[in-house]
């Protein structure tokens, strides 16, 4: 996906008015409904999706955009997923704007995805951030999340996020 920065539901289940009755059915019935939202990574940039590579990707010493990479076991090597690394300093970026759409559906719960356990240093010449600072940047944003929306969930988390997480 791109980053949260336009929010359009799916047709196949039911698109915004399907995304609206589902809320007011876990309202009614108490569960949860955790839309999954990626901030620390993208797949790909769109034309209007509000990402400039050049500004919001994390860059590394060697001016080189940084992707995720995981350690297969296997067969002992890195496996790549594409997906870039966005600048901590730019979350509020597209915090602000997820805000703005995701509130019109009076949500319950959001899930933050790779926010949790992703710790980005950005080497960008013109601003640097190292991990404390990307710390301090993903505290902020959960902070965020908790007071918006109330229950959040993320795909493993570092310590300093477990205040924040619900699941």
């Amino acid at each position: 996906s791109t980053v949260p920065y336009n929010l359009k539901w799916e047709k196949a289940v039911g698109g915004n008015d399907g995304f609206k009755d589902l809320v007011a059915d876990a309202k009614e019935k108490n569960y949860g409904v955790y839309p999954d939202f990626d901030f620390a990574y993208i797949n790909e940039t769109g034309a209007f999706d509000g990402v400039s590579l050049k500004k919001h990707a994390v860059k590394s010493i060697d001016n080189r955009y940084t992707s995720m990479r995981v350690y297969s076991a296997a067969r002992q090597n890195y496996a790549s997923f594409f997906q870039l690394a966005m600048s901590p300093a730019y979350y509020y970026r597209f915090i602000d704007k997820l805000y703005e759409n995701y509130s019109d559906y009076e949500p319950i719960g959001i899930s933050v995805s790779t926010l949790g356990y992703s710790l980005n240093s950005d080497f960008d010449k013109k601003e640097p951030y190292n991990r404390e600072d990307s710390k301090d940047f993903t505290v902020d944003a959960f902070k965020s999340f908790e007071e918006a929306y109330g229950n959040v969930m993320t795909s493993g988390g570092n310590s300093y996020t477990w205040k924040y997480a619900d699941h």
